[in-house]
């Protein structure tokens, strides 16, 4: 059985998140649903979400891009949201979508470096060192 192409951690106040491979909608409404819970289960607690999306395919299909129902993300508490991009990724549309209502600023990057440089002033040494180990050893290279 196939591994899913995105996984959903959290470690102290933040939650990581990694995105590989090429997508159809049931990995999408998979991914939603997970994320969807993971965001529950900080039950009011600030957040960061960090994500790790370089080797991230969307595929380019009408019915990808045209949601039924628009999607509902309880980000209440999120604080902030930072990208790590490669020069593949084709997310401008769901950035220009999803973000332009939060009162949290949306971060991306395409430098490995600059995305640690810009964590680093978010979250304290422990949890930098584990973004650090999180990035650097990613399995889904």
């Amino acid at each position: 059985m196939p591994t899913a192409p995105f996984n959903i951690e959290q470690f102290h106040n933040c939650l990581l998140v990694t995105l590989r491979g090429k997508w159809d909608m049931a990995t999408n409404i998979q991914y939603l649903a997970q994320l969807s819970e993971s965001l529950k289960r900080r039950r009011g607690r600030p957040f960061h979400l960090l994500v790790d999306m370089r080797t991230w395919q969307i595929p380019k299909s009408d019915s990808f891009n045209q949601m039924k129902a628009p999607i509902k993300l309880d980000r209440r508490n999120q604080l902030s949201e930072v990208w790590l991009e490669n020069e593949d990724t084709d997310a401008d549309h769901i950035a220009n979508k999803f973000f332009s209502e939060q009162r949290f600023s949306l971060t991306r990057t395409k430098d490995e470096q600059i995305f640690l440089a810009h964590s680093k002033t978010l979250v304290d040494e422990v949890v930098m060192s584990y973004i650090r180990s999180w990035i650097e050893n990613e399995t889904f290279r």
